[in-house]
């Protein structure tokens, strides 16, 4: 199996429409080698280019190769080519069908912020980031798992192997990230949302809006995933929002309850808050 980001140009094609009104999509794929490697089951990202645009720009899409490269005079359904959503002339003829899981257009949908994988030493390198021209990029095994990773609301940085030295005796400990439910995490914004007007670190108050431009926070759990028994279940209310920096301290507090812990240094001794 391999992994790939497919990359849109939204000054060529509307692919905003494409992806809201479908579940179903087509993409062109130029390369010979490209269309040769493709097999059903493939996983694939969707990248929406920046273009002349505002907003946010990044990962907008997830799902599968269901439908190998061929001519779209031979596609299994015709009624999905949807070539008027094309300001431009095609890339290819040569279309695979893919079934998209999930689709977030803003941030405040769960969009994967072009920024986040620039801020990573092997992401940033990625052809897609390097590269004006390309449509297909293959990705590999490890590039897919820190996309997975960011896709899955988890920071990059959260797992250490931090060396310490105790009484002589040296020990390594690893902290391992735990992938999380994206739908939980996206429910849990939308309600944070919901109650407070925006979305902000719930512990510090941090907006970036005002700085950056955009809303972004990230989801923690508040109870440590360690304490969570086989089977139990996690609702919106036991994630806490909070701010990049946040969730990296409370990640390195050590303590029976790290949350708690990191509500008394702010002097916050409750879930109940509000925004400064």
């Amino acid at each position: 199996m391999t992994d790939w980001i497919f990359r849109g140009n939204r000054e060529d094609f509307d692919i905003d429409t494409y992806l809201k009104d479908f579940d179903y999509i087509y993409w062109a794929v130029k390369h010979r080698k490209h269309q040769a490697e493709m097999l059903v089951g493939d996983r694939v990202f969707i990248w929406r280019s920046k273009g002349k645009s505002k907003d946010p720009y990044g990962l907008v899409a997830y799902g599968k190769i269901t439908e190998a490269p061929t001519d779209k005079n031979k596609v299994l359904h015709p009624e999905f080519l949807l070539e008027e959503y094309w300001e431009k002339r095609e890339v290819s003829e040569i279309k695979v069908g893919i079934r998209i899981e999930e689709t977030r257009l803003d941030i405040n949908k769960g969009l994967v912020e072009s920024s986040l994988l620039l801020r990573d030493k092997e992401l940033s390198k990625m052809q897609l980031l390097t590269a004006r021209q390309g449509t297909n990029f293959k990705l590999t095994i490890s590039e897919f798992s820190k996309i997975w990773s960011l896709w899955h609301e988890e920071t990059l940085d959260l797992e250490d192997d931090e060396y310490e030295t105790d009484e002589s005796k040296t020990r390594l400990r690893t902290h391992k990230v735990r992938e999380r439910d994206s739908l939980l995490v996206k429910k849990a914004k939308e309600r944070f949302v919901k109650e407070n007007g925006s979305l902000f670190c719930e512990v510090c108050g941090y907006d970036f809006l005002p700085k950056y431009g955009f809303s972004y926070a990230e989801a923690h759990h508040k109870k440590p995933l360690n304490k969570i028994k086989a089977g139990e279940k996690t609702k919106e209310s036991d994630l806490a929002i909070i701010c990049a920096n946040c969730h990296r301290a409370v990640h390195r507090i050590e303590s029976e309850d790290p949350w708690s812990y990191l509500l008394r240094i702010h002097g916050k001794l409750s879930d109940q808050f509000r925004h400064p």
